[in-house]
């Protein structure tokens, strides 16, 4: 009980990092483009109030169903180009984390061997390894999360980047997209297709 309880934070502490590095970098690139066009904005709160990112759903759904959800920094972009360097962005930064942390596995850091965590180095190398690996799956997770065309999601964010039509095309069929997306988590699809590529990609590195 003690075990299981124990990777069910740490599975938690990879889950709220991932959100905060998720949307912090988004909104990053957003403010350095900004920047660059010469638009000087205020934002009503600082993009350094993490917890702001953090979705207690998402916490959640991590260590049920290896699934991350997080809170985007609302800002509305009309601007096309935009949408699409943001989109391919969260992407990025979450393909970043899974093949970092699938190094940091091959490479047996914190005692990591593949699938398993060597117990006996002692509790910080074993929350160690719990969370390299917990943050290798989760990134997959979440990357098949956001494959799903919901406007917030990164796939939102590329269709806006491409079609203001089909955007508007996928804000109408929210609840039906969300229906479809909610009965993906119950059948634990993207558990399982996330531990496949987990699996997969640890076996040809």
């Amino acid at each position: 009980m003690k075990q299981h309880l124990f990777e069910m934070v740490i599975c938690a502490f990879a889950a709220i990092t991932l959100m905060v590095v998720h949307e912090l970098a988004k909104i990053l690139v957003y403010m350095g483009l900004q920047k660059k066009a010469g638009v000087k904005k205020k934002y009503n709160h600082s993009i350094w109030a993490v917890y702001r990112y953090i979705d207690p759903v998402g916490v959640i759904l991590s260590v049920t169903s290896q699934v991350v959800l997080s809170k985007p920094f609302m800002f509305r972009i009309q601007n096309k180009k935009y949408n699409r360097i943001l989109g391919i962005t969260g992407f990025f930064v979450l393909l970043f984390c899974f093949f970092g942390n699938l190094y940091a596995i091959k490479m047996h850091m914190f005692g990591v061997q593949g699938m398993k965590v060597v117990t006996s180095a002692g509790i910080l190398k074993e929350a160690g390894g719990l969370y390299i690996q917990y943050m290798a799956l989760l990134s997959v997770g979440m990357f098949l999360t956001n494959l799903f065309p919901v406007s917030t999601f990164d796939m939102g964010l590329l269709i806006a980047g491409f079609s203001s039509k089909k955007y508007l095309g996928i804000i109408k069929m929210d609840a039906v997209i969300k229906l479809i997306y909610v009965l993906a988590l119950l059948v634990d699809l993207f558990y399982i297709w996330a531990y496949h590529i987990f699996q997969f990609a640890l076996s040809i590195l």
